[in-house]
């Protein structure tokens, strides 16, 4: 059963969320690839993890490596996205011709070059709701990347929320360590379920 919107989880850490993830059809699944990461995959595990899934691409998440360490590290990983947190490293990181995504706070998304070459502007808040004014300008930012919005979304308001700052998806969080506003695993599943076409 497909979702209404594209829809990437991050963090990623154990089997079963993935094959959850996978099988509700969820566009795009994050596994950290930063060794000092508790949530951390080795390429063992990612090898493991993966082969169990189809039907989703896999993004490497690196909050704190430089570019030269992000280069390094997939080396041993089969990926379809890198997502970092600094736009400095775009340009050394397009070279490997791996779609990018750049993830950051919302109350930086009107810093940002309008021109950065990255597939997603992945935008996330530790506020648990979205102002007016952020809302606005979300949707400013929308005219320039896709936004997958990883803030202020409930069960629901998910489409509404989607469609006030035309952004092309959702990021949600997996693994143990959760984002304020996502309490438990339960609240992602819920989300996702809220997002399902319904069959006719």
């Amino acid at each position: 059963m497909a979702l209404k919107t594209f829809v990437k989880v991050s963090t990623v850490n154990n089997l079963s969320d993935a094959r959850y993830c996978a099988g509700m059809e969820v566009d795009i699944i994050g596994f950290n690839l930063e060794k000092e990461s508790s949530n951390y995959i080795s390429p063992e595990n990612y090898k493991e993890l993966t082969e169990w899934l189809s039907g989703v691409l896999y993004a490497g998440e690196f909050d704190s490596y430089n570019s030269t360490e992000i280069i390094k590290t997939i080396e041993d990983y089969n990926i379809d996205y890198i997502q970092v947190a600094d736009y400095g490293q775009i340009d050394d990181l397009k070279k490997l011709d791996i779609p990018l995504i750049l993830k950051i706070d919302i109350s930086a998304s009107g810093q940002i070059p309008a021109n950065l070459e990255i597939d997603y502007l992945l935008i996330t808040s530790e506020e648990d709701e979205l102002t007016a004014d952020q809302i606005k300008k979300l949707s400013d930012v929308s005219n320039h990347y896709n936004i997958l919005l990883g803030a202020g979304i409930t069960e629901q308001n998910a489409e509404t929320v989607v469609k006030e700052t035309n952004a092309y998806g959702i990021a949600l969080q997996g693994g143990d360590e959760l984002r304020p506003g996502y309490k438990d695993y339960d609240e992602l599943a819920d989300i996702l379920e809220a997002l399902e076409e319904e069959d006719y």
